[in-house]
């Protein structure tokens, strides 16, 4: 259990959690994070010894955490979404119901994902991104506090950098191919959604073992405010200042040091490689999402 998630509403809540659980028929012990980096440490041990499940309680960064503990094992990832976008658990059929989530958990259908390899230590399952959105995560995630509200950190921020953003120069390599030029955003996703909704790969699936890529191009501020509102419908990809490719792998390079944030958090920053691992984590999913 992440405390400060959702601006610290996980904590008030999480023993509802336990007592929901429970009656579902879920014998769970609790471990409450005290500092970043340790729920990965954790469930690194859990996976090691075999545990069944180790169920993240928290929003996208508890869940990416978790999953940098447990890659490549037999133990399955449990979600109850507490946090602030929850894109992941979303993109997974699992109801923001806490009651529900509790139940998803019990019935245990379980799917393989592929998982995104950033180098040769990290991993993340739902949306990276370099360029506005990634300075926006940075923004929000320099000011955060367990009382702060992080939706509205992402909002000022997005509202500071659509005023001071100033359009990148980056090199792209995959398939083959080369991708040179300034960008407003670059994605790379490996499921459809991020940032509460927006639909920014929309064909995105997590176990076809390709990692999406949508290049945004500079764009004067009027249209990219005319743009914003089709990211939500998966639209955007329409435009002409967009692109979306496909790739098991892509080499990213830019004109100056520019950070990967991947599910929230702070993963790199350029050069770096990323490489889809297919089917390296085992996810408890809703009844909406298929099985494998």
């Amino acid at each position: 259990m992440n405390p400060i998630a959702g601006g610290g509403k996980c904590r008030k809540v999480y023993p509802a959690i336990v007592r929901s659980l429970r009656r579902a028929g879920v014998a769970c012990d609790v471990i409450v994070s005290q500092y970043p980096g340790q729920i990965t440490g954790l469930s690194s041990e859990f996976g090691a010894l075999g545990y069944k499940t180790v169920i993240a309680c928290g929003g996208d960064g508890t869940v990416n955490e978790l999953i940098n503990g447990i890659a490549g094992t037999k133990t399955a990832l449990g979600i109850v979404p507490l946090g602030t976008a929850n894109d992941f658990a979303v993109n997974m059929g699992i109801s923001k119901d806490i009651n529900v989530a509790c139940t998803i958990i019990k019935e245990r259908r379980i799917r393989k994902i592929d998982l995104v390899g950033v180098g040769d230590d990290k991993f993340f399952a739902g949306t990276g991104c370099i360029g506005f959105d990634a300075e926006v995560a940075a923004f929000a995630s320099g000011r955060r506090k367990e009382k702060s509200n992080p939706f509205l950190l992402h909002v000022l921020g997005a509202l500071l950098k659509f005023v001071s953003y100033k359009a990148r120069m980056v090199e792209l390599r995959f398939n083959g191919k080369r991708y040179f030029g300034k960008i407003l955003l670059v994605a790379f996703g490996n499921v459809r959604s991020y940032a509460r909704g927006m639909l920014i790969t929309p064909g995105a699936v997590p176990d076809d073992a390709l990692l999406d890529i949508c290049v945004v191009r500079p764009l004067a501020r009027w249209r990219l405010l005319s743009l914003f509102p089709s990211v939500y419908k998966g639209a955007h990809v329409n435009n002409k200042a967009v692109t979306v490719s496909r790739a098991e792998a892509v080499y990213v390079q830019s004109v100056g040091p520019m950070a990967l944030y991947a599910d929230g958090d702070f993963m790199t920053t350029t050069p770096f490689r990323l490489k889809v691992v297919p089917r390296h984590l085992n996810v408890i999913v809703g009844p909406g999402s298929s099985q494998l």
